[in-house]
């Protein structure tokens, strides 16, 4: 790393040199300029990422160099070392990317806390351009990408293919003309914990790169083409032009290559040769459903043609729904160990059977969540809190250092989830028994002027917090709720025709008959006299 000091007084550069752990920060070379004129020069040929300037310079002052490097070296990181306490200087060093503005005599402190700074701007920036041209390499290495779209609509919406014949000719430098194809998928949900860390910043990255791996392959032997599904970002899907005899040689092939290169192997769905592009939406369904059904505890391939036969015993499909009672139950008594108890009968039955599917998951997840927003709302009082999710939209799937799927794992994951909901829902009911009480005390004393400090000094909570918490659970205001109370006992002691209106009201906690008067009416749209006589056919 390069750093540059602008200066016109030699023994300013010579502080800065001296002041600064050079190395620390990774910069092994210092270069000198005594303007900015001189400055420029250095910019172009040596390209510092950090530069120092002092902002009153002859030939080229320091405003001239940052207007000057906004334009002709944006990456780097320039601190404005100044003797002059100048707002106009500050703004417009802010305004050209300054990082910092130190005044002279300079701290030694004060210049090493903004030199990290900008190393920690210029290293984050740096990483974010070297992660694009990345992205932008494998992008140029790919086919127009129109092409991803055009394949996936295919697939997505039948019926939509104009120009397909003309499309592969210009596009894939195919003449002969295509009718049947063969299409195969990948799913990235039991990627290896070591590659999703590697592309930690997204999955894009990875399907560009599984892409091209596949292309190699399918375009050097002119079998077909590999592209990121649309609308579906964890699958990627191959076409295999013709009635794909060597597909499943090819698979493991790219299998092969992928292992060299990432370090693990992919699950492949394949269906069978079917019309193209007509049929498209059913061949991709086809090598779906291979690869949702695969068993995940058995792991002798990585190619899964697709199979017509029906699904197996009921104990392989054994569904969540028929354990969902009992599991119930035990999440709604809070205690770990007679969830531990109901989740067993459905483990034993999995164990027994030796598989377990993609699908399968998928679907369990989905009546995991249909039942919990069930089991909540018991405890709501009829609200649900969330909607289950789709069946493709969410499922746990943990997996061991080499993508395996691991199988006990995900059973602690399920059994963790239910205990997690469990105190949930515990926590709530002490939470609404609070709410309640307070409601309690409220009707149980219509006489006093309760105040939200007052309720707030009684049940030892903050005001913030019972006036959330009210509103949550009763669906209105603290205020109001305190308000109906008195109007309803109102109401009760108004039909005592022996009692004044000012009796009443003081009997409500209002002091003043006229301001009651004015609260009775704006919630009952009558006044006290009015309501009286409604009740009786006469005044009071």
């Amino acid at each position: 790393m390069k750093a540059l000091i602008i200066d016109d007084e030699k023994h300013v550069r010579e502080a800065i040199r001296l002041l600064v752990p050079w190395d620390r920060f990774g910069i092994d070379t210092l270069l000198e300029a005594q303007d900015g004129a001189a400055a420029t020069g250095l910019i172009r040929d040596e390209k510092p990422e950090i530069i120092f300037t002092d902002m009153m310079m002859p030939n080229m002052d320091g405003r001239e160099l940052l207007q000057w490097a906004a334009e002709h070296a944006p990456a780097s990181k320039i601190i404005v070392i100044s003797g002059h306490d100048d707002f106009s200087f500050v703004r417009h060093a802010v305004k050209y990317g300054g990082v910092d503005y130190i005044l002279k005599p300079i701290d030694a402190e004060q210049l090493v806390s903004a030199l990290t700074k900008a190393v920690d701007s210029w290293t984050t920036e740096e990483q974010e351009r070297t992660r694009k041209r990345k992205m932008n390499i494998e992008l140029n290495q790919l086919k127009p990408m129109y092409l991803e779209q055009y394949f996936s609509t295919i697939i997505n919406e039948p019926g939509t293919y104009p120009s397909f014949a003309d499309t592969l000719k210009r596009e894939l430098g195919m003449t002969s003309p295509i009718t049947r194809a063969r299409i195969a998928i990948v799913r990235l949900d039991l990627t290896s914990p070591a590659v999703r860390e590697k592309f930690a910043d997204g999955l894009d990255l990875l399907l560009f790169s599984l892409t091209n791996i596949c292309n190699e392959f399918l375009k050097e032997k002119e079998q077909g083409f590999a592209f990121r599904h649309r609308g579906h970002e964890q699958e990627l899907l191959l076409l295999f032009w013709g009635e794909g005899a060597q597909a499943q040689e090819l698979i493991a092939e790219m299998n092969d290559a992928m292992s060299l290169a990432l370090k693990t192997r992919f699950h492949f769905g394949l269906g069978h040769p079917a019309a193209f592009p007509e049929a498209a939406a059913g061949a991709y369904q086809q090598a779906k459903l291979a690869l949702l059904r695969r068993n995940l505890l058995v792991n002798d391939t990585y190619c899964h043609p697709f199979s017509a036969a029906a699904p197996g015993s009921k104990n392989t499909q054994q569904l969540f729904s028929e354990h969902e009672e009992s599991l119930r139950f035990a999440v709604l008594s809070g205690s770990k160990e007679q969830i531990r108890r109901a989740l067993k009968p459905w483990f034993d039955t999995l164990d027994q059977a030796g598989s377990v599917s993609l699908e399968q998951l998928l679907v369990w997840r989905q009546q995991y969540g249909l039942a919990k927003s069930i089991w909540e709302s018991k405890k709501d009082r009829g609200s649900i809190s969330e909607q289950a999710p789709k069946a493709e939209e969410q499922v746990l799937l943990p997996v061991d250092a080499h993508g395996v799927f691991d199988f006990e794992q995900w059973k602690h994951f399920v059994f963790t989830e239910a205990c997690e909901l469990a105190a949930q829902l515990a926590e709530r009911d002490k939470e609404r028994s609070v709410i309640e009480d307070i409601a309690e005390y409220i009707e149980q004393h219509p006489h006093e002027e309760i105040t939200l400090q007052d309720i707030s000094e009684r049940f030892f909570l903050s005001r913030e917090y019972i006036s959330r918490k009210f509103k949550q659970e009763t669906n209105g205001n603290l205020s109001d709720f305190i308000a109906e109370v008195r109007i309803k006992r109102a109401k009760e002691l108004l039909a005592n025709g022996q009692l004044k209106i000012s009796q009443v009201a003081e009997l409500v906690g209002y002091q003043d008959e006229k301001y009651f008067s004015r609260v009775f009416k704006k919630r009952t749209n009558c006044s006290p006299n009015d309501f009286r006589k409604h009740l009786f056919g006469g005044d009071s």
